[in-house]
């Protein structure tokens, strides 16, 4: 009979635990007695203890906030301005807004809408992300003029433009 192989440095967490990287809780770690025998009956494999083999355990919580939509996307403004109209899912939004300036408009859209700034034009600023867990583009565009800024979300998918829109309605406000 060969050994057990060696557990991951970090034994068990889920390599996508989501709860803790999004603050949820995460579940309560099973009692050691009753995960060792599953995976004694099961010939040792790490990843089968999280099933539920004859315990019963609770189900996880659900996430308290979704994943991110966007991933940071580095782009130039040239590289912006030759791929926007080729992305056919445009959302516009006027938003009531705290912001004093395009820098704060790119810190907040970079911290919460999860995007790279591209640049900042007067009062205008561009930002690019890539829908996750893909790569296709999204990018946006924000004029402010305080205390009202617009901004227009333009990517492949419409779902995903609503979905940037509201999150950036919230995240701007």
């Amino acid at each position: 009979q060969k050994p057990p192989e060696p557990a991951p440095a970090a034994s068990g967490m889920d390599l996508l635990d989501l709860d803790d990287m999004l603050g949820g809780g995460s579940p309560a770690p099973a009692a050691p007695a009753p995960a060792a025998a599953p995976a004694a009956q099961l010939g040792g494999d790490m990843l089968l203890l999280d099933m539920d083999v004859g315990g019963s355990s609770a189900p996880a919580p659900p996430p308290q906030q979704p994943a991110h939509i966007l991933g940071p996307m580095q782009a130039t403004t040239a590289q912006v301005g030759a791929m926007w109209s080729s992305l056919p899912s445009e959302r516009r939004v006027q938003i009531q807004t705290s912001l004093g300036n395009c820098q704060e408009m790119m810190f907040r859209l970079q911290s919460a809408v999860n995007v790279s700034p591209v640049e900042i034009i007067g009062t205008e600023g561009i930002a690019a992300g890539r829908v996750l867990p893909g790569n296709d583009p999204c990018f946006l565009h924000g004029k402010l003029a305080p205390p009202r800024l617009d901004m227009i979300v333009r990517c492949r998918d419409a779902g995903v433009a609503d979905a940037v829109a509201d999150l950036c309605t919230r995240s701007l406000s």
